[in-house]
């Protein structure tokens, strides 16, 4: 008898215990690790089994706590550990591939994405299996968000990382076939508002607005700055003839990360200035007493700028109710910049886009009395001081 052949037909483990490790960079998590050694043919299979255990932050920086932490989630998986990885539930594949890709994204973005699930995807198909998930069921969830009146952006953030989850476990060999690989967007989605602030929107603003904020209307108006490019700016950022943009806010963050980068490579440079608006920034820079690397529009508390979201809900919102416009946001204003500027190559540049064709298709609208006079225009062109055609109306036989 070979004692080397005994038991081989039964599963199991070596390194009893696992190990773990410490991944992320910002976003520092726990993951656990063991071995499983299953039967295949005459020799056995060695899988790997790995599992989120939590966030350093929950469990502790040390160690023997992860280690702790793992003994108990294996527990309840009673030793075996097969049910996560052969076939989690969603919201677990959700879980691990949030602890994999956190480190890449941005505060905001996983902030947004975390909502999206937590109050879209998940309450929806959180408890069914992988391998159960079905690509009617998953395009049924974006149909349905849509009937309910979700906005694009969430259902497109929706649908993107539902297939990138499922991508990834099929590359760990979690499913074999991603169900989300033909999953489209739905046709009848809320439409966003992009519509943009016409001249007599603007002037009543303007005219209700105190010193402060109607600097902050000309930047957001005249130069296109980004909400959170605008209240990054400093006093030395005033050249002459132009603004320079080499920071942004970062919304979620605290602390040194509040102030950040621009959003994109492209976001960096310079936007031309309007002569009497630079002469009320150096106005406003001396009156208020704004050394060069000074905030040019501090916060009423504390050492730091204005938060574009604290602008919009405390400041903005009751310019608007004082000047009798209804909503505004600061995108809208941006847009208007765009629209007033009229041509493509001019508008890309001040807003700074990678692309004309992003300027083109979210910021650059009609004119509606631009419209009519060309179409006026056109028309007369055309079939000049005609005469206007009458239509007789068919007598009815009696």
């Amino acid at each position: 008898m070979d004692f080397r052949d005994i038991g081989k037909h039964l599963p199991r483990t070596k390194w009893g215990e696992g190990w773990v490790e410490k991944r992320g960079k910002r976003r520092k998590v726990w993951v656990g690790f063991w071995y499983e050694y299953d039967p295949a043919g005459y020799g056995e299979r060695r899988r790997t089994r790995e599992k989120v255990l939590g966030t350093v932050k929950e469990i502790g920086d040390s160690r023997p706590s992860a280690m702790a932490k793992l003994r108990e989630v294996r527990a309840e998986l009673g030793g075996k550990g097969a049910a996560p990885t052969t076939n989690p539930t969603v919201t677990e594949l959700w879980d691990r591939y949030r602890a994999i890709k956190a480190e890449r994204w941005s505060k905001i973005m996983e902030n947004a994405l975390v909502s999206t699930f937590k109050t879209c995807v998940l309450p929806a198909i959180g408890q069914a299996r992988a391998n159960a998930v079905t690509a009617s069921q998953l395009q049924g969830l974006l149909n349905a968000l849509a009937k309910a009146g979700r906005s694009h952006s969430a259902i497109k953030k929706a649908r993107t990382h539902i297939k990138a989850l499922f991508e990834l476990a099929v590359d760990d060999k979690i499913v074999d076939v991603s169900p989300a690989r033909r999953i489209t967007m739905p046709k009848r989605i809320r439409k966003v508002d992009d519509t943009f602030a016409d001249q007599g929107v603007i002037r009543k603003l303007f005219q209700a607005a105190g010193p402060r904020d109607r600097i902050i209307l000309r930047i957001f108006v005249s130069c296109g700055l980004r909400p959170q490019e605008t209240f990054a700016l400093r006093a030395n950022d005033i050249e002459s003839g132009r603004l320079r943009v080499d920071e942004a806010l970062k919304q979620a963050e605290r602390g040194s990360a509040f102030i950040g980068e621009p959003k994109t490579v492209d976001s960096y440079g310079y936007v031309s200035l309007p002569a009497k608006l630079e002469s009320e920034l150096r106005a406003w820079v001396h009156d208020e007493g704004i050394r060069p690397e000074g905030w040019l529009f501090p916060a009423s508390r504390g050492a730091g700028p204005i938060r574009p979201n604290n602008y919009v809900k405390r400041d903005l919102a009751k310019l608007a109710e004082a000047a009798g416009v209804g909503h505004i946001d600061l995108r809208r204003l941006r847009r208007t910049c765009a629209t007033y500027l009229r041509d493509e190559a001019t508008a890309q540049g001040q807003l700074r886009h990678s692309s004309v064709e992003t300027t083109k298709r979210h910021y650059l609208k009609a004119i509606p009395a631009e419209q009519k006079a060309r179409v006026e225009k056109l028309d007369k062109e055309l079939f000049g001081q005609a005469k206007v055609t009458q239509i007789s109306r068919r007598k009815r036989s009696a």
